[in-house]
């Protein structure tokens, strides 16, 4: 193949590969356009190349870099654990047969594995499990970071609250301020000595190089593992399985009365799957007078049985597992109910006759025990629940991992990455599948105890009872109970619990010397299948008797018990002592007997029997059962047994185990001579014949159990390892097996018969036996045997076993979790326990479904072939797998090979499995022969290299076939992808390694030419590579020791060579080759570049799915790097230069991929990130220019020189999500960072300016993305959890308020599952990835202790200070080359622009010390040019630095004055006046003051007297008036100081002359009353500013679509008008720095008005909305801005509707008027003003607001607040305090007002009117009778309309009107007469509301209202003729009154129910009477006003007025 040689260039086309593309077309495929640089080139011959390099470097470096070490592969035999002293072995003298012999050597014998040395030391693994790194961040200092000082309250001096405009003029501000009397900060030192700029940046750079973090990598945050295929996890040895150990120890144990031995007896029930789930523990708790009782019928004791302590195991924990304690007694005479009776009646503590009674008990007992000592009977139990033991929530969420244990799983294709995680970490044998730490140690103290039931004693009836107990506990009021105290203790099992027995009896370790009582294990039967091998020897049996039927026997069968036996003989002698004994007597005895049930002759049993069985069984054992009738009084000369029959069961049948139930006949009679061998039903008739119970029918019932590892009970497995072992030692034949018999010519038939049937075996046998049936097959497979003479070699059986086995039952769908392929964790972990062997077995899964397993286990258990990550695999140390007849992996490759049908689909399918065996024999090989003389070209034979060629290729088509079917197939393709991977890995160590690459290329190509897909075929190779790259010796398989000593000379001159002029020599050519991916590189570095292939293809490509893609690739070499920072072979120097330069083409990619990256800067302008990295399309779109305009607050979006971001023209599908632009922002760094700089240096020097504006855009974009986001946020997925689900709160928050459909809001909420933070709304980001890891962080971090958090905090703020570091250093190299270069003309805005957003981040002091001092270079170096050109940036530059200066860390202030010192002096000394600057710094001040929430004035004055202090030390400059100008531009400075909202106000009037400043203060106020949540005034700063804008526009052009200056906003305010103030000849647009400002523009104009609607809308001022976009979409329809119209008519829909849905409810603001007197207030005294407050503010909120606010100014004791709204009277005031009055005003409004304002919004906009009413008599009381009450209305006006750009405005005009008390009495009467009207009138009528105003005017209790007013004014005609026509209004207000009145009892009458007719009745008599005591008056006219005279209407003034002036010319008169 020719290799087609495609050079990466920097071309300024996004996309850098759109040439040359070919078209792949394959019959069946559709055609796939792949890059040409996309084919993988022919690798180098890496052996010869390796061998000719090598000798040419020297040896040391050659040795460290080069070949991979000799002893690289390792082969041990390691002895297998065991858990006790001694293994677990048969009784010794036995001669054992082969199959036991082969199973006890199976679990006794050494691992063999094969280790590689240096695994792990380079894969990522180690940065996994951060082991070595646990004190890592111990080695880090703390960075200090401003954000977080504040945080911690040292920040120093804060400013006072200010409230929205509280003045604070006195005494905080009267005073003059002199800055000299401030002590200035330290200065630096040699800031203003003369040193070149050269020694300066050498300083700068040395100070940055000290103290740096050696690997950037280990700061960074793992990559998400979710991509980390490579991952092996480390497999254990397989162990025996423990399930979740529980310790019980049973403490006490006694009744009310102490008359007798009991014995307890303890056991687990599972009540749902209705199973006895662990065996029996036998406790014996007596005193030892009661145990004496006993003593003739215990011939020993032996410790083991004196246990008190047992260890349970529970491997699948429940709420429904009970522990039962049955507690037993001696037998005695007498039901249960009567030997219980004592018990319940009786109480040792009472004397007298009961103690007579409890002796005499006592004495019986005795007796009893002396008799029928060995005899029991049933008492009593009591049942534990275990439900709170296991703390089932977590249960819960394990099931399904637990469930992977039997296989019966949930079908979720991947369990969550959290249960994958936790299985590879954690293996059955160890912890058990449930974390232990959820169960809790407890003490109970039980004091009731159930009687037993005679009748219900089988385990049926527990059953029963348990599930009563469970659901009620109401078993009490059904059963009796008896009285007691049970103690014990429950809590999880130590780890090493000293001595402790086995269910064997054996010692396990640790097994101390001081021995008291020991703790026994005891045996669990667990509910379903485990699926772990055996590994120790194990033979148990249990019996369980459970049913004996004599009903129809004779009288004397009542007392019924049975002896069991376990017998090796027929006669009485051959009993053997195999049965583990109960309590308190010997371990082992010959006979038990069971429990006897008084009077019953058909008794249950519960007894179980444990008998160790011999490891030889031969047809003459059997168990006896003996049945017995006991006598249980005492007869004269009768024995207290009689016999009643016998009964047996052989042991064996058919040379098997017997197991099983069984309901076996009972003979009367002696049993004849060789009974044994038959079974009881079968026995051969017999003469004389044999008597049985019911004639030989079936009436005894019992049960067998074996827990063995050497009989398997399964009939295949059975005759498989039979036919074996007749192979293998001399046999006679025929063979027995079972029914049939086998002769030597069936034997090879039969053999492959029963190999083929081992796939029906079940499938928990086949587990349990794995190792044993693995190692037969593989001695069958290499070994030829030799049958009859014949030699047999039947290979492929074997491999149709191994790979057939799995066509039906093996791993038929199991699935992999996407990390690390757990592989082998399944059955690894869990079910073999052996972790399995197959590291790269991506199949084995957690949760297979049950038919899954089998070859898990066949294959992967394959336990010797266990390989640990490391490298190891275990194995069988006899059969050495290379050294068998054949080589084991030839044969084995060869048989791969020739398969074909299901056999060969099956090979494939479980591939994986075969590839380990091949791997491993390799290894054992490879490890026999002589290294020296085989060099890695020869070790293995051609024909062999061929099979392995042959079987890499059908994978490789295997897998694309796989891939071109349905989704479901792709799972099983990407498997076997892994696999396949891991197996090329494992070749590179094993085989010559140039002909691994040639495989690797062919597996490449292979896929390209069959995929479609693009993202697929990417996907797939990356996985595959990335396992490759995993490998150990990586950087030496990529040569990378080539990369700078020889950096290939590019065949054809880059691009880039021919734009710059100073690269003409080849030196320079080569530099910029090689950061290009060309294929010479890519020959040389094979897998490095082919890695780099992917990568780019990844990030040019477009098609469906593919951001998925290029997050995979970007994150496969970011874990790349953190395993080179992570690993000590490259920690030099050198070898960090020489890995650096391997990756130098990656920086071509990225600085290609330029425009996809998302860009950070957005995040920061107050849009939130996104969460989820998917969502990346909808999140970061390009840049939108205009919203970057209406940012106020970010002056950082619009880039100015340069290729700026906006310029570059965006593929918008292909953005990259945030995550992986930050992955591949610190690949970017990393390669940075440890690059040699001479060689970055020399690339920047000879990069066209093109290109080096692109990396400037880069770095801007990595200052962004590496910004610190401080402790709370340093888990990014939390808070953005937190955010939304505040943003929920806040919304239902506000629906409440507005009181709009609430409910309805809720509900919809409601729909979100509340509780857990997913209410977040995540649900939208589940697109692809259903387990959401961001879960698993956002859950986690809860639970994070201080100390992790700050320790995560520490690592992210060394990782901010460390990428800002590097940044900065590329700044330096760029600044430097280009100086050299001479073209920084539009480099040095680039530069400055990243220097300034980096100083715009938080950064830490670090960070900063070394960035101002880069600064200070620039400024020293480049001054005049950044003055002169870079205007926007210098002004971005003042205000970054002024922002420093207020730090409140004292280093980051020295530094920052420093730089702005030495800002002065240079634009001074270039310009001879610093007027920019000046200009630059107020604009600053200006809008940090407004802004900064943290912005400290004490520091900035500070920093101020520091600059000063520079000035004033500066001997260059005293000649020149340099610092007289500095000195009181300073003092102008400071003066700007207690920044509140009032004094803004004060500075943007100031600035009416300078638009851009007063615009700028304008904003400032709109934030900070949106931080105060003033939406309203915020609105109309910007509405102001907006005017100001159209002012400036108007007059620079006139377009009529344009607002004609603030005059078009008059409908919006009334204030507005202020704007216009401005005249033509200060507002000149032609001058150099006014209105220079982005905002004027007609965008900026539109921005700001939109900024505005949104803010009315949150204010709920809808229709002011209208009347903004009145003025925008003008504009924008001049613009044919057709979507921002759509958005806009959206908007205004969306105000209309809320207008129409709101109504009244709406809520506006509440207004006080508030005076000041007192000389304290300086100006203020006696000022008024009047505060709009948000709506319901009662009186008490704002007047304790101000009188704590101003009580903080001049102390609590001196302020007070005047309670009364009475006129103040100065002279009465006390001159030291200071008053503040406050008083409720209401908006006023003249009749003819009303008019226009109709709506409750037109009531409440634009007030500027407001009145308020204070009640007096003429003797200075506020309140009297009727007749002396007068009324004083005050109406005041402000300066301004309400809202206004403030909360307060000062009052301007003040009209007082008094009324009479006849005045007041007319204003009454009609407010009454107005509220029943509208009572009466209202639609819908409300009846409550009607009678409620109807009971305050009629009502018999309020008549003295109306009607006393009527009497004191109209009983009598007044004297004084001025008063008539009041006379005459009231008359007429009573006549409408009165009138009003009936028509409300009138609809009274209709609206009320039948119950109210009483009511109705009442109300109407009280009108009725009402209206005859107001005739009179109402009637009676003044005749002297109904003359006809003048009309009186002849003036326009009211008649009101008229009274008024009479009125106040008579008070006015009488006062004087």
């Amino acid at each position: 193949m020719g290799i087609i040689v495609i050079i990466r260039q920097f071309t300024l086309q996004p996309g850098f590969a759109q040439f040359c593309q070919r078209s792949l077309s394959t019959p069946g495929f559709s055609t796939l356009h792949l890059p040409a640089f996309y084919d993988a080139v022919d690798p180098v011959d890496f052996e010869g190349f390796l061998m000719t390099r090598l000798n040419n470097l020297d040896s040391e470096l050659a040795q460290e870099l080069g070949d991979f070490p000799e002893d690289d592969l390792d082969i041990v035999f390691t002895p297998k654990e065991c858990r006790t002293l001694q293994p677990a072995m048969p009784e010794d003298g036995v001669e054992l047969d082969s199959h036991v012999r082969d199973c006890v050597q199976t679990y006794i014998r050494e691992w063999l594995i094969v280790n590689r040395k240096n695994q792990g030391n380079s894969d990522t693994c180690s940065l996994k499990n951060k082991g070595s790194r646990k004190d890592f961040h111990k080695t880090l200092q703390k960075q200090t970071f401003e954000s977080e000082t504040l945080d911690s309250g040292d920040a120093g001096p804060r400013p006072v609250p200010a409230l929205p405009e509280e003045a604070s003029r006195t005494t905080l501000a009267s005073s003059d301020f002199d800055l000299r009397s401030l002590q200035p900060d330290p200065r630096l030192e040699n800031l203003l000595r003369h040193v070149s700029a050269e020694e300066f940046e050498r300083q700068n750079e040395e100070a940055r190089r000290t103290n740096r973090h050696a690997e950037l990598l280990a700061l960074y945050p793992s990559v998400d593992e979710e991509d980390a295929v490579e991952i092996r996890p480390v497999p254990d040895r397989p162990n025996e399985h423990l399930g979740n150990r529980i310790l019980v120890k049973l403490q006490t144990l006694k009744f009310d009365i102490e008359i007798e031995p009991l014995f307890a007896c303890i056991a687990l029930y599972d009540i749902k799957e209705r199973k006895k789930i662990s065996e029996n523990f036998h406790c014996d708790l007596n005193p030892d007078s009661l145990r004496g009782f006993l003593r003739s019928h215990t011939p020993s004791i032996d410790l083991s049985t004196q246990a008190r302590s047992a260890v349970f195991s529970v491997t699948y924990p429940s709420s429904d597992i009970y522990l039962v304690i049955k507690i037993e007694k001696v037998l005695q005479q007498g039901e249960i109910g009567d030997c219980a009776e004592p018990y319940m009646v009786l109480k040792e503590s009472e004397a007298g006759k009961t103690k007579e009674k409890i002796e005499k008990l006592k004495a019986q007992a005795e007796s009893f025990c002396q008799r029928l000592g060995k005899y029991r009977m049933p008492f009593a139990w009591i049942p534990i629940g275990l439900a709170n033991f296991f703390n089932l929530s977590t249960l819960e969420r394990e099931i399904p991992e637990a469930e992977g244990l039997n296989g019966r799983s949930t079908s979720d294709k991947r369990a969550t990455l959290l249960q994958a995680r936790r299985l590879s970490e954690r293996s059955l044998s160890s912890e058990d599948s449930y974390p232990v730490s959820n169960f809790k140690r407890i003490s109970l103290t039980l004091n009731t105890f159930f009687k037993q039931e005679g009748d219900r004693l089988s385990d049926e009836d527990l059953f029963k009872f348990l599930a009563d107990f469970k659901r009620s506990s109401s078993l009490q009021r059904r059963i009796k109970t008896l009285p007691g105290t049970l103690k014990l203790e429950i809590s999880p099992a130590p780890e090493n619990l000293g001595y402790c027995l086995t269910p064997e009896l054996l010692p396990v370790k640790p097994f101390p010397e001081n021995r008291n009582r020991p703790h026994k294990e005891i045996l669990e039967f667990p509910i379903r299948e485990v699926y772990v091998p055996h590994t120790i020897y194990r033979n148990l049996l249990y019996v369980y008797p459970q049913r004996l039927n004599f009903a129809n026997r004779p009288a004397s069968a009542r007392n019924i018990t049975i002896k069991i036996q376990f017998m090796c003989g027929e006669d009485p002698s051959c009993a053997m002592p195999v049965i583990f004994g109960k309590s308190s007597g010997p371990e082992f005895v010959e006979e038990i007997y069971t429990a006897i049930t008084y009077h019953n002759k058909s008794p249950d049993f519960y007894e179980e029997v444990k008998i160790k069985l011999p490891a030889k069984l031969t047809e003459k054992h059997h168990l006896l059962f003996t049945f017995y009738h006991i006598s249980c009084q005492p007869k004269q000369g009768a024995s207290v047994e009689t016999l009643l029959g016998y009964s047996w069961l052989p042991i064996l049948l058919n040379d098997r185990l017997q197991t099983g139930h069984y309901c076996l006949p009972v003979a009367l009679d002696k049993l004849p001579v060789h009974y044994s061998i038959h079974s009881p039903e079968k026995v051969p008739s017999q003469t004389p014949p044999i008597k049985w119970v019911e004639g030989h029918k079936g009436v005894f019932n019992v049960e067998v159990q074996a827990v063995s590892s050497v009989h398997t009970q399964d009939n295949h497995l059975e005759k498989f390892f039979t036919l074996c072992h007749s192979l293998e030692s001399q046999v006679t034949f025929p063979i027995r097996l079972m029914d049939q018999k086998i002769t030597e010519a069936t034997l090879e038939h039969e053999l492959k018969l029963s190999i083929i049937c081992l796939n029906s075996s079940r499938l928990e046998p086949l587990v349990l036996f794995l190792h044993l049936v693995l190692d037969k097959l593989f001695q069958l497979a290499v070994q030829p045997m030799v049958i009859a003479g014949q030699t047999a070699l039947w290979y492929s059986k074997y491999i149709s076993l191994w790979a057939g086995a799995g066509s039906s039952t093996i791993l038929t769908e199991s699935r992999y979790y996407t990390f690390g392929r757990t592989s082998a964790v399944s059955v690894g972990s869990k079910l073999l326990q052996s972790r399995v062997i197959s590291c790269s077995n991506p199949d084995i899964a957690v949760t297979p479904t049950a038919t899954d397993e089998e070859v898990k286990n066949i294959m992967s258990s394959k336990v010797r072939e266990q390989s640990q990550i490391p490298g190891e695999l275990y194995g069988p140390k006899p059969n050495n797998l290379g050294l068998f007849f054949k080589h084991f992996h030839e044969e084995l490759a060869l048989q791969m090979v020739v398969s074909t049908g299901m056999v060969r689909e099956s090979v494939f399918k479980y591939a994986w499995f075969f590839f380990e065996l091949l791997i491993k024999s390799m290894a054992q090989y490879v490890h026999n022969i002589e290294k020296q003389d085989n060099p890695r070209r020869s070790r293995f034979s051609d024909r062999f290299k061929d099979d392995i060629t042959t079987i890499v290729s059908v994978v490789t088509s295997e897998i694309a076939a796989l891939l071109v079917k349905p989704q479901k197939e792709n799972e099983q393709a990407e498997k076997i992808n892994i696999s396949l991977a891991f197996f090329l890995y494992d070749l590179l160590s094993l085989m010559d390694r140039g002909f691994v690459f040639n495989l690797i290329k062919h597996y490449c190509n292979q896929l390209s030419n069959k995929l479609s897909s693009l993202s697929t075929l990417i996907s797939m190779r990356l996985e595959f590579l990335r396992i490759l790259c995993s490998h150990e010796h990586y950087l030496n398989l990529n040569l990378f020791f080539m990369t700078s000593m020889s950096a290939p000379a590019s065949p054809s001159p880059s691009l880039s060579s021919q734009n710059s002029s100073s690269c003409s020599s080849f030196q320079d050519q080569k530099i910029a080759g090689m950061f290009d991916l060309s294929a010479e590189y890519r020959q040389q570095h094979f897998l490095t570049g082919l890695l780099f292939t992917e990568l780019a293809a990844a990030l040019d490509a477009d098609s469906e799915g593919i951001s998925k893609v290029q997050k995979k690739a970007v994150s496969a070499i970011l874990s790349l790097l953190s395993s080179h920072d992570l690993d000590p072979r490259c920690s030099k120097k050198e070898v960090k230069i020489k890995i650096a330069a391997l990756y130098l083409p990656l920086v071509g990619i990225i600085l290609d991929s330029l425009p996809q990256l998302h860009d950070f800067t957005n995040a920061r302008s107050g849009k939130g990130r996104t969460g989820n990295p998917e969502e990346e399309q909808e999140s970061t779109g390009a840049i939108n220019q205009n919203v970057a305009l209406a940012i106020a607050g970010n002056q950082f979006n619009l880039r100015s020189s340069g290729t700026s971001l906006l310029s570059l023209p965006y593929r918008q599908s292909a953005t990259l999500g945030p995550d992986t632009t930050r992955n591949l922002l610190i690949c970017f760094l990393w390669i940075m960072k440890n690059a040699d700089q001479n060689l970055i240096q020399k690339w920047i020097a000879d990069l066209p300016s093109m290109q080096l504006n692109r990396i400037l855009d880069l770095l801007f974009i990595c200052v962004s993305c590496f910004e610190y986001k401080g402790k709370q946020s340093s888990d990014k997925v939390s808070t953005q959890v937190l955010q939304k689900s505040r943003d929920v709160k806040a919304r239902l928050e506000e629906a409440l308020l507005r009181g709009e459909g609430a409910r309805g809001e809720m509900m919809k909420r409601c729909r979100i599952p509340a509780g857990n933070d997913r209410s977040a709304g995540l649900n939208e980001n589940l697109r692809w990835r259903k387990e959401q890891t961001h879960w698993r962080q956002a859950n986690e971090r809860q639970d994070k202790t201080k100390a992790e958090l700050d320790q995560e905090a520490l690592i992210s703020g060394n990782l901010a200070t460390e990428a800002n570091l590097i940044i900065l250093d590329m700044q330096e190299n760029i600044i430097q080359a280009s100086f050299a270069a001479e073209c920084r003309d539009n480099l040095l805005g680039g530069v400055l622009k990243v220097l300034v957003n980096s100083l715009g981040c938080d950064q830490s002091t670090t960070y900063l010390t070394h960035c101002f001092a880069t600064l200070r270079a620039l400024i020293a170096k480049f001054g005049d040019f950044l003055f002169e050109e870079e205007v926007e940036q210098c002004a971005d530059l003042c205000q970054r630095v002024l922002h420093h200066c207020s730090s409140s860390i004292d280093i980051t202030r020295t530094q920052a004055c420093a730089t702005l010192y030495l800002l002065m002096r240079y634009s001074f000394s270039s310009t001879s006046n610093f007027a920019r600057v000046k200009m630059q710094v107020t604009m600053s001040l200006a809008s940090l003051v407004g802004k900064s929430p943290e912005f400290n004035e004490e520091f900035l004055r500070r920093s101020l007297r520091t600059i000063l202090a520079y000035a004033e030390e500066d001997a260059d400059m005293q000649a020149t008036p340099f610092p007289i100008q500095v000195k009181s531009f300073m003092t102008s400075v400071a003066f700007i100081r207690s920044f509140h909202i009032g004094m803004c106000l004060e500075i943007a009037k100031g600035y009416q002359t300078s638009p851009d400043l007063r615009l700028t203060w304008l904003q400032n106020m709109a934030e900070k009353h949106t931080k105060r949540k003033c939406y309203t005034e915020a609105a109309m700063c910007l509405v102001h500013a907006a005017a100001l804008v159209a002012e400036y526009l108007s007059m620079l052009e006139d377009r009529n679509y344009l607002p004609v200056g603030s005059v078009s906003f008059q409908n919006i305010s009334s204030n507005v008008l202020e704007e216009s103030a401005v005249s033509d000849d200060v507002l000149s647009p032609d001058e150099d720095g006014i209105c220079s400002g982005r905002y004027f523009s007609e965008s900026g104009l539109v921005g700001l008005l939109e900024q505005a609607a949104e803010l009315f809308s949150t204010g709920g001022l809808y229709e002011t909305v209208n009347e903004v976009y009145k003025i925008v979409i003008p504009i924008l329809e001049a613009h044919r801005d057709f979507r921002k119209l759509t958005l806009t008519h959206s908007k205004l829909q969306k105000a209309f509707d809320s207008i129409i849905n709101k109504g009244q409810k709406r809520m506006f603001g509440t207004y006080f008027r508030v005076g000041f007197y007192g000389s304290k207030f300086g100006d203020l005294d006696e000022q008024e003003f009047v505060y709009k407050e948000p709506a319901i503010t009662k009186l008490p909120e704002i007047s304790h607001r101000l009188e704590g606010f101003y009580g903080q100014c001049f102390g609590e004791d001196a302020v007070e607040v005047i309670k009364d709204s009475a006129p103040v009277d100065k002279r009465k005031l006390d001159p030291n305090k200071a008053y503040i009055q406050i008083t409720f005003v209401e908006p006023y409004f003249d009749e003819y007002e009303m008019k226009d304002r109709v709506t409750y919004f037109e009531k409440n906009f634009n007030l500027c009117r407001f009145m308020y009413t204070t009640p007096f008599t003429m003797d200075g009381r506020p309140r009297g009778e009727l007749s002396e009450q007068y009324k004083r209305n005050t109406i005041l006006t402000t300066m301004h309309a309400f809202p206004y750009i403030k909360t307060r405005i000062n009052v301007i005009q003040k009209e007082e009107f008094i009324l009479t008390p006849i005045e007041v009495a007319i204003e009454d009467m009609r407010k009454k007469t107005q509220e029943l009207t509208a009572a009466t009138n209202q639609e819908p009528p409300d009846a409550k509301m009607l009678q409620m105003v109807l009971q305050g005017s009629v009502g018999a209790t309020v008549n003295q209202g109306p009607l006393e007013v009527a009497q004191v004014f109209l009983a009598e005609i007044p004297a004084d003729p001025k008063l008539y026509r009041h006379h005459n209004k009231l008359r007429l207000c009573f006549k409408e009154f009165i009138m009003r009145c009936g028509e409300a009892v009138e609809k009274n009458k209709r609206l009320i129910t039948a119950d109210q007719r009483e009511y109705q009745l009442e109300l109407r008599k009280n009108y009725g009477k009402l209206k005859e005591n107001l005739r009179p008056m109402i009637e009676r006219k003044i005749p002297e006003l109904y003359k006809p005279v003048v009309k009186v209407h002849s003036t326009r003034e009211s008649f009101r007025n008229h009274s008024f002036r009479k009125y106040d010319a008579q008070t006015s008169s009488q006062s004087t």
